[in-house]
């Protein structure tokens, strides 16, 4: 198999997706892919990052391939089936004083965090074309979204919160409400809990 078929197949078992790490694992040099972009089978979409040219890409794992961002919000809720509808907006959560591509991003809206709260509820999650992102767990979420409560809908906070709730496998309420204490949102977090459960 030539350097060139390793990438191809590497390509087809990673949903269309390369990144130049990969490239190294497997001991190829760089200068195969520019042959591959060069015969129209691959793209460049951002340093280190490729793309099949047959493949839909994953517009998740593009968008944060190489920051230091969380998927938060509205897109976490996305992920983790607490919401009804695919978000219009991309939400990120990062640290205080971040700067990348993503702050010139219309579709980006982000959030900023201390770096001693930034990767409290970090959890691994596959997006809908099957990479691995980093998005918040349920709980942190949740109390995120109640801590910005006047620049959230109030039906999808009520539909996120009664979906995490009707979920009794997955749900954990010790961690909700330790989380609760550290972002104070427990006042709120309980109107809501009182209401719902």
């Amino acid at each position: 198999m030539t350097n060139e078929e390793k990438i191809l197949k590497i390509l087809k078992d990673n949903n269309g997706i390369i990144t130049t790490k990969e490239i190294k694992k497997n001991n190829i040099a760089n200068v195969y892919l520019t042959r591959l972009i060069n015969k129209g089978y691959i793209d460049r979409v951002k340093k280190g990052l490729y793309v099949s040219k047959n493949s839909w890409g994953d517009e998740y794992f593009n968008l944060i391939y190489g920051i230091n961002a969380i998927y938060s919000y509205e897109t976490a809720l996305y992920f983790l089936g607490l919401c009804e509808s695919v978000p219009i907006s991309y939400n990120l959560t990062v640290p205080r004083g971040h700067k990348s591509s993503l702050n010139y991003n219309d579709k980006v809206i982000l959030h900023y965090i201390k770096r001693e709260y930034f990767e409290i509820g970090k959890v691994n999650i596959k997006s809908p074309q099957g990479q691995m992102l980093t998005c918040y767990n349920a709980e942190r979420t949740i109390c995120d979204l109640l801590k910005d409560k006047p620049n959230q809908d109030i039906e999808t906070l009520k539909y996120a919160i009664n979906e995490y709730l009707k979920n009794k496998n997955s749900r954990d309420l010790p961690k909700l409400m330790e989380y609760a204490k550290t972002f104070n949102v427990t006042e709120s977090l309980n109107n809501y809990l009182e209401i719902l459960m």
